[in-house]
Order: structure tokens, then sequence, then C-alpha cells
């Protein structure tokens, strides 16, 4: 039984060193004072088995709609389509269940990512120019709203996500850029998506005052 003597807890797994104050354990017998501590590394274990059979399930699915798109459906490679969303949910799935990842970070992510796959979709299906002109600013309009609802939810700590509502300023800007070499061609969603973004970012620095400016100090160091 490996113990540690200074939480007073049973480790049930083979650590060697504790997970609370990482001291170095002890090999002794039963010890009426010590609590038993839970398997550390079970969760981990369990994540990772969730992610390796994903992985097969996935391989054995993409592969089975590639050999029936190249023999019944030729016109279109939507089997592309189908290998892209795979990808996607394994790389969100995976990223998601890292501990050491945010949730505010998590959300960027996902976000990207579907605005990424849709692009692809409509490359694949032949460009037409709706995954720019509609999906990529429709995006950071929901980007904008979630940041709204998390910021009422959290209002203690409204002032973390100042850091999203500056990436979706410059996104809008990207978007901007676009509109002025012709990839972007109905400039509505782009206008009103860099518009809610700068009022959302200037209100903040407005009316948050002193815990806005801290924020920003902390997040850049100026």
């Amino acid at each position: 039984m490996r113990e540690c003597m200074n939480c007073r807890v049973e480790i049930l797994d083979d650590s060697s060193v504790c997970p609370l104050c990482n001291r170095v354990l002890e090999i002794r017998g039963e010890h009426p004072k010590c609590a038993g501590y839970p398997d550390v590394k079970a969760a981990s274990r369990r994540l990772s088995f969730v992610v390796r059979l994903y992985s097969f399930v996935a391989i054995v699915t993409e592969t089975l709609f590639i050999i029936l798109n190249h023999f019944y459906f030729t016109e279109i490679w939507w089997s592309a389509i189908s290998g892209i969303s795979i990808l996607y949910c394994f790389i969100t799935l995976n990223y998601s269940l890292q501990k050491n990842k945010g949730y505010k970070t998590v959300i960027v992510v996902q976000v990207v990512g579907a605005v990424l796959l849709i692009i692809a979709a409509d490359y694949i299906v032949g460009y037409r120019g709706w995954s720019v002109n509609y999906v990529l600013p429709g995006a950071i309009l929901l980007l904008e709203a979630t940041v709204a609802i998390l910021m009422i939810v959290n209002a203690s700590n409204w002032q973390s996500y100042i850091l999203m509502q500056i990436l979706t300023v410059l996104v809008s800007l990207v978007c901007v850029l676009l509109w002025s070499f012709g990839v972007i061609k109905d400039p509505f969603l782009t206008v009103l998506a860099l518009s809610v973004s700068l009022c959302m970012l200037l209100g903040t620095l407005i009316f948050g005052e002193r815990k806005a400016k801290t924020e920003l100090k902390r997040r850049f160091h100026v």
C-alpha cells in the first residue's frame, strides 16, 4: 500500500509521488489514520479509451464512405466532407478532454474548426462563396453572443472575456480585408459583425474602467 505521510492518504494507483503535495510515497501496511485516495489515473485512462474507440470507429466509417463514394457516387466526392467532419470531431473531442485547456479556449477552437470545415465543404461541392459571405461573419456574431452571455452569467469575472472580444474584432477586420480584395461579395454581415464587435469592446472598456484596464495590463504586460 502506498501512503503519503504528509497528507495522510492512501494512493490506489502506481504513482510514486503524492498527487496532492508531490511528496515521495512510502510503501507501508494498513494505516488506520489514512484516508483512501482514488485512483488518479483512472479518469484519464477512460478518456483515452474513448478517444481510441472514436478513432477506430471513425477510420472504419470513413473507409466505408470512400468505397461507397467511389463505386456509386462519382459526381461529388462527398466522402471528403465526411472525412473532414470526422477529423474535426476528433480534434475537438481530443482538445476538449485536455484538462489544461480552459472552456474559453475550447469554445474558440471549436468555432474556428467549424468555420474551416464549412469553407472546405463549400470548395468541395463547387465554391460559390456562401461560406465566407455568410458563415464566417455569422460565426463572429455567434461568438460575440456567446461572450455576452458568459459575461452576464459570470458577472463577477466579466473582465476575463476581453481577450475574446479583441479576437472577434481582429477577425472582423480580416473579413473587411477580404471584402476589399473581392473575396467577400456581400458585405452586410461583415460590416454588422465588425460593428457589433467594436461596440462590445468599446462598451467593455468604457464601463469596465479600472477592471478592464487591469485585465489589459495583465494580458499584455503594459
